[in-house]
Order: C-alpha cells, then structure tokens, then sequence
C-alpha cells in the first residue's frame, strides 16, 4: 500500500547549519537568538523523519530543552504539520538532536517537491536562556515511472474471537456507529485523481463531509470537504448491565483508493467490543494491488474509553464520543508497517450510542 513515503533507497545527509548569535540580557535572563544561514537541502528518510539541528548544553549544569510539539509548513500552497521529536533535557556538554516527523500525506506531497522546515528551539542553563532558529529545507525524489515507493501492506494473524455475550445481556437498539479515521490518511487517499480514485461508501455505509475532522490527528489548513466521518448501518447489538461490557455491531463498506499509489482497502462491518481496558474495534478487510486482503477479519485499534459512557435518557442511552485508538499490531501491518509505536497512537476515534430496553 502506498503511504506517501519515499523509497527506501535514498539517502538523507546530516545537517550542517551555520548560525551566529545576537547577544541581549534582560535581568537575570540571557536571550541568545540564533539566526540560521541558508538552510542545506537534506531528503527526508523512508520513516519521514529528518534531523533539523542540534543544540548544545554548554559545562555546568544539565539544559532543559523546550520545542514545540509540531511545526507548520507548506508544500506549494498546501500547509501540513510536522510533529518535532527532541529530548527534554540534555548533559551538561553535550548536545541534542532536534527531528521532525512528517505525516504520510505531507510525505506523497513532497515527492518531487522540497519544504522548509523551522523549529524554535529554547535551551535554560541555571537560570538563563538561550533561543535557537533551526532550519531546514528538505525534499523527496519524483518517482520514476512505473515504480512503486512503499512496501504493501503484511499479512494479518488469525482472525480475532468474537466477544462472548453474558447470559446476563440484553438486546439494544443502536442509534449510531461512527468511525473518524486519521485525518491525515482521509487526506492522503483523497489526493488520487483518477476514476474510481478517494474515499467511497457501500452496503449502508456513508460518509459525512466536513473541512475539519472531529477527532483531528494531523490537523490541516485545507478548506476541502472530505468524509473526515463514516457512519455504518446499525445491527443487532447487546449491553450486558452486569458487567458493562458490550458488543455493537456495524454493516457498510468504506473503500480506500488511489490507483497509482497501489491503494484498494476496503474496511466493512465494524465490530466495537466494550470491555473495560480489552475494548477493540474490528473490521472486515478486503483488498488488491499493495492491500491483499481476500476477506479477513481484523482487529484494528484498541480503544482507550476513559470516563465513558455519557448515560441519559432515563439511564437507559449509552454514548460513547470520540474514543481514541490505537493501531494493534495487525492495525500496524494493515497500514505497511508505516504507522509504528510511538506513532500509533494517534489513529482516529469511534463514537457509538445504543439504547437499553
């Protein structure tokens, strides 16, 4: 499957920023603004990571390193986020590594393409401060005919067991079953131009169109209306008042394609198992090209519910808003091993509601 990242032949080279500093005390505090000179173009790695510069801890005491937690940055007219990846603190004469990571479709963007990427990097040393401007411009080579730039997504384990309903359960009416996928993979497979290519919708399956995804993992200044939502059709579902656990059941088929990219996922029939710290979201995967899935079960996220549910009408009206997941390792395999852990845990939400007799 293609996921917007470059081949795993190039070769990226370590940064080299020259940078002078403008001296200025205010008070106790000693602000050291570093002004970068023209940034060297670097390719970006087949993880879509890049070292932007390093910072050093001058002898004394050990530097607390603040960055911020993404960067913005554009891509032609197009903006995208880059997550930044930097140690908190760092030894006392020693440096450390500021990195960004890019989102796969910040990284299908940039194929053929450079970007320029800064980082605010502030360093405090006993008392006093010092303010880095790091920089750099980085590219990815065009693709060349005919070639493929990801590896296809791996196979799955044994399909999961289905949740076992309690003698104790009941049948309930489901109101809704919705799925947000990463809004950055919304983004990326919509990118496709030709026929059959985008986001599309079967079996009582539909999607709900909007500029900005409810449960946004890589937020975008794209104005565009995308099916950020997937709502499936309700079946027949249980609650189990006794032990709280539940299994609501979805029908639909939300398909993923890009044709050139090598991209046929179909995800259908959701399975969202409530079951304490064990709660999952399941899917039924199909699929060609880098995708080859015949007709499989899988589970693709575990689910973090927090304090839910929301319980009203009478107590008889469960909801359960915008639940993170996090890809399983079959989750992990489904998307080409792309989207690894620590990054894994930025996959989207599911939002359900049932109804008890």
């Amino acid at each position: 499957m293609e996921l917007g990242r470059p081949n795993s032949s190039l070769l990226w080279w370590p940064p080299m920023l020259k940078r002078s500093f403008i001296p200025a005390a205010v008070a106790l505090l000693a602000l050291l603004i570093a002004v970068p000179a023209s940034a060297k173009l670097l390719y970006v790695s087949d993880k879509g990571t890049a070292t932007v510069g390093r910072v050093s801890c001058p002898a004394g005491p050990g530097c607390a390193l603040q960055t911020p937690k993404r960067v913005k940055a554009k891509i032609g007219q197009k903006s995208f986020w880059a997550k930044v990846q930097a140690p908190q603190r760092i030894a006392a004469g020693k440096k450390g590594t500021v990195r960004v990571k890019l989102g796969a479709g910040a990284l299908g963007d940039l194929a053929g393409r450079t970007t320029t990427i800064k980082v605010k990097a502030v360093v405090r040393q006993d008392g006093a401060a010092r303010t880095q401007l790091l920089q750099i411009r980085l590219r990815r080579a065009a693709l060349a005919p005919g070639t493929s730039e990801n590896p296809s997504s791996k196979p799955l384990g044994s399909e999961p067991p289905r949740l076992a309903r309690p003698a104790t359960a009941v049948d309930v009416s489901v109101a809704q079953v919705s799925w947000y996928p990463r809004d950055s993979w919304v983004r990326y497979v919509s990118s496709g131009g030709a026929p059959g290519d985008g986001i599309l919708f079967a079996g009582g399956a539909s999607g709900v169109n909007s500029t900005v995804s409810e449960c946004p993992d890589r937020p975008s200044g794209s104005d565009a209306q995308l099916p950020y939502q997937v709502d499936f059709a309700p079946q027949a579902s249980w609650y189990d008042p006794v032990s709280g656990s539940a299994g609501i059941y979805g029908g639909g088929a939300v398909s993923f394609r890009w044709q050139g990219h090598g991209i046929d996922l179909t995800a259908a029939d959701p399975e969202i198992e409530i079951n304490g710290a064990a709660s999952r979201a399941i899917f039924r995967f199909s699929g060609s090209g880098s995708t080859p899935y015949p007709n499989q079960r899988a589970a693709l996220v575990n689910l973090a519910l927090g304090s839910q549910p929301t319980v009203s009408n009478g107590g008889k009206t469960f909801t359960y808003s915008h639940v993170r997941g996090t890809l399983t390792a079959d989750g992990v395999n489904v998307f080409a091993g792309f989207y690894t852990p620590p990054d894994n845990d930025e996959f989207g939400c599911v939002s359900l509601s049932f109804t008890t007799p």
